[in-house]
């Protein structure tokens, strides 16, 4: 038995803050039932694809679906329903009155237009929590700006603090804004659903992609706070040294060192004890900060004349923090995600697995309650009739309804 066993969820979700939140409420055990439009969603035809011929970049078979729906709707379920067409809204709140969570990522406002907001959906099932997942948050001056990642982190603060100081602020590499908001809207339903037990009532949650990615900054804007903004400074930190890449013979390590006493783990890894009492290298931090420059040539001089394998290895020994920079294909291969079922087989709703597409497993492991992203995606539609079923549609409606372009 899963977590979240019995909890239904509408997923009214596009992109991939929504889409990645509900994947979680998926692996956790909700019953998510996933809301296209009658032609299904346009990410469905969005490279790279997989299918019978493998994964690539271009549409080779009819078969063909995108890797972003095999990743993203795992566990899911699919049904179509449009939700410009009265009867297609008429549809769905009759659908939310058997649902305990509905999320949603479109523009603040627009659910209010189609007759959908939390008000009409509490008056369909007060116990109902609605997560709603936007750039900018359901108030303030900015509520209606559109969004997506690269906007968010310019917004937040946090291009400014990444890169290089001679080079332009930069985005992060992966988009952590998007994934950010996806695990504040899970911990905002599963708050929602623990106050409903005690209350009997539902909640609106509502989820910034800036509020986020704010959050997220911690440690910087500690330091901004307090009037020392940190800047780019590349891979190093305003408060510590060392904490920073360096190169070895055949690629590139990092190292961090926070306390005192992991420094002098550091000089010992690097069979240089004795330079604690030189001045320059003396373990306190404030010194080891104005000594940025001489600490940094002193471990890029060491790391340079090993390999990273050996380099790792030494620090690793001596208890520092240290790791090789892997390329992407490199952590697929990882033994350690691998070890934890980090790295999973993406399957093709009905040709089965798909050679050489993988995925992300479920990144909370629980002893007794297993989780996991253990369904392959949904074909479009695939459950109109399991769940319109409920709703205690027949066949001959459904057919009617496709007829009226309603699902």
């Amino acid at each position: 038995m899963k977590p979240l066993d019995g909890v239904v969820v509408l997923d009214l979700t596009r992109f991939l803050a929504g889409p990645y939140c509900t994947l979680l409420l998926a692996g956790l055990g909700a019953e998510v039932i996933r809301v296209e439009p009658p032609g299904g969603d346009p990410y469905r035809d969005r490279p790279p694809y997989a299918g019978p011929a493998g994964v690539h970049l271009d549409r080779r078979t009819d078969d063909d679906i995108s890797i972003q729906i095999l990743h993203r709707t795992r566990g899911k379920k699919s049904i179509t329903l449009n939700l410009r067409a009265p009867a297609g809204v008429d549809l769905f709140r009759r659908l939310a009155r058997g649902a305990d969570v509905v999320v949603e990522s479109y523009l603040p406002g627009t659910l209010e237009t189609m007759g959908l907001g939390f008000s009409a959906l509490s008056a369909e099932n007060p116990r109902l929590v609605l997560c709603s997942i936007s750039g900018f948050g359901q108030h303030g001056p900015r509520r209606e700006w559109r969004a997506f990642d690269p906007v968010v982190q310019a917004m937040s603060g946090m291009s400014s603090v990444t890169g290089y100081p001679d080079r332009p602020p930069a985005r992060c590499g992966a988009s952590i804004t998007d994934t950010g908001a996806a695990l504040c809207g899970v911990v905002g339903v599963l708050g929602a659903l623990r106050a409903r037990e005690r209350t009997g009532r539902g909640d609106w949650v509502d989820v910034a992609m800036l509020d986020g990615a704010f959050f997220l900054l911690a440690d910087v804007l500690e330091f901004a706070t307090a009037g020392v903004a940190p800047g780019r400074i590349g891979n190093g930190h305003p408060g510590t040294v060392p904490f920073n890449t360096y190169r070895t013979r055949d690629g590139w390590i990092t190292l961090c060192a926070v306390t005192d006493d992991e420094w002098l783990r550091v000089l010992a890894a690097l069979g240089r004890p004795e330079l604690a009492a030189d001045p320059r290298f003396a373990p306190a931090v404030a010194s080891r900060r104005a000594h940025r420059a001489e600490i940094d040539a002193l471990l890029e001089a060491w790391a340079g004349a090993r390999t990273m394998a050996e380099a790792v290895d030494v620090l690793q020994a001596h208890h520092v923090a240290a790791a090789p920079v892997r390329e992407l294909a490199e952590a697929l291969d990882d033994e350690q995600l691998r070890a934890r079922d980090m790295v999973v087989p993406l399957a093709h709703p009905t040709r089965g697995a798909v050679p050489g597409a993988r995925g992300v497993g479920m990144p909370i492991k629980f002893l007794r309650h297993p989780a996991a992203f253990d369904a392959p995606p949904p074909a479009v539609g695939a459950h109109n009739a399991e769940i319109y079923g409920r709703l205690g549609l027949a066949p001959t409606d459904l057919d009617g309804l496709r007829a009226d372009g309603v699902i």
